[in-house]
Order: structure tokens, then C-alpha cells, then sequence
């Protein structure tokens, strides 16, 4: 595994480390980046930007990195391609399992989709 990757893996087993506490009724908003892998620069550039505006929402958010080429991702990424109807672009960002960015999302953008996305769960940021 090269640094970037595990960078990714370290990054999401500290959030979902985090959630634990929590108990087993309380559920993070889900993110899920859509990436081919670290040679995919645009793909890079939108989980810098996820994370970057995820650490607005320390404990409201968890983060997934789901990269095509991993088979352990591969799975994940055809569901939600199926319940999209279609391959989503790279990259894509979705929120609860629904397409938010088809493309690296603009920060504020995104932080008012999170915002949404916690009203709608009953949870504030």
C-alpha cells in the first residue's frame, strides 16, 4: 500500500474509531468519495477538499474513500451505480448514498450539502 492510501485507510479508521462511542443509535452523515486511486489527480483534489471541510464536523460526519481499482471498493462503487443508473463520473462525491458533486466539490457548496444532509437526520453541525 503506498503512502497516499494508506494515508486514505488511516484517515477513515480514525473517524469510524471515533463513531464507536456514540452507541449504536447514533449514526455519522455518510460521505463517500468516489476515486480511481492516488494517480488520479482531480479524484486527490476532491478528497482534500472533503476532508478539509470535514474537519468542520469532527463528530457529525465519517468519511469513505471508495477506490474503483480496490476490490474491497468495487462492490460499493457498483451499488451505487446501480441506484444511480449509471457509472457515476470521477470523481463524485455522495452523501447518504445520494449524488451531492459530480466533480471535485467547491468547499462552501459542500458544507451547506453537509448542513442539509444533518438537518434532514435530525443532527446539527
Amino acid at each position: 500500500m503506498n503512502s497516499v492510501a494508506a494515508a486514505h485507510s488511516d484517515f477513515s479508521s480514525s473517524r469510524q474509531a471515533k463513531y464507536m462511542d456514540h452507541g449504536s443509535t447514533y449514526r455519522p452523515l455518510l460521505i463517500e468519495v468516489i476515486s480511481e486511486g492516488p494517480h488520479c489527480v482531480p479524484c486527490e483534489y476532491a478528497i482534500a477538499a472533503v476532508e478539509y471541510v470535514c474537519e468542520s464536523y469532527p463528530e457529525q460526519v465519517e468519511v469513505r474513500i471508495i477506490e474503483t481499482k480496490r476490490a474491497s471498493d468495487a462492490q460499493r462503487y457498483l451499488e451505487l451505480s446501480r441506484e444511480l443508473g449509471r457509472l457515476p463520473p470521477m470523481p463524485s462525491v455522495f452523501i447518504e448514498g445520494r449524488l451531492a458533486f459530480a466533480g471535485i466539490p467547491e468547499p462552501g457548496e459542500l458544507g451547506s450539502a453537509i448542513d442539509a444532509g444533518l438537518a434532514a437526520s435530525g443532527c446539527q453541525g
